[in-house]
């Protein structure tokens, strides 16, 4: 097996060596970034695949487990950091298997209402304890200050790419954040 950690330090090295202003620092840590979210996302896609379930359906359901009633397609995308384009298929998706409904909103019918259905609420209650018991074994290699610190950390990097984003959409010569 190689040494994955001496393979970025190369790559990033060649980057910084083929183009003088680049950071090998940055594409390391993307690299780093890209292959620990990728290890967790396999992780959790094997535990949710007998369920014919991805990550992303799980994170749907469970936000509309916890909040206090049906959400808007806007407020459910926000909360799940999904655009609206993908969020529809999720949703379609969850529709179809009947663990989450969507209703015209009463107060705008231009939007919809959604939330988790009786069977959505069944599956979720006999899944989520064996699943908290997976996000434990995942994260157990971490102490609990390491696991607040890299929480705080990913939190930051959130809004460091969303602020650039905002300014690349916002264009040159605005004013920055």
């Amino acid at each position: 097996m190689e040494n994955w950690t001496t393979v970025e330090g190369q790559v990033a090295s060649e980057s910084a060596r083929q183009d003088g202003d680049f950071d090998p620092g940055v594409l390391s840590l993307t690299l780093t970034l890209y292959r620990a979210l990728t290890a967790y996302d396999r992780a959790q896609a094997g535990e949710l695949a007998p369920h014919g379930l991805t990550t992303g359906h799980l994170n749907i359901l469970t936000v509309l487990h916890r909040v206090d009633g049906p959400l808007t397609m806007g407020e459910l995308g926000r909360a799940v950091s999904v655009r609206p384009a993908n969020l529809t298929g999720f949703v379609d998706a969850l529709t179809g298997r009947g663990l989450i409904e969507r209703r015209i909103n009463p107060d705008d019918r231009r939007s919809y209402l959604v939330a988790t259905t009786e069977a959505g609420e069944a599956f979720l209650a006999d899944f989520l304890p064996g699943h908290w018991r997976t996000l434990k074994r995942l994260t157990g290699g971490l102490g609990e200050d390491e696991q607040r610190q890299l929480s705080v950390l990913l939190e930051r990097f959130r809004e460091s790419v969303e602020e650039a984003e905002a300014a690349e959409r916002a264009g040159p010569g605005a004013p920055s954040m």
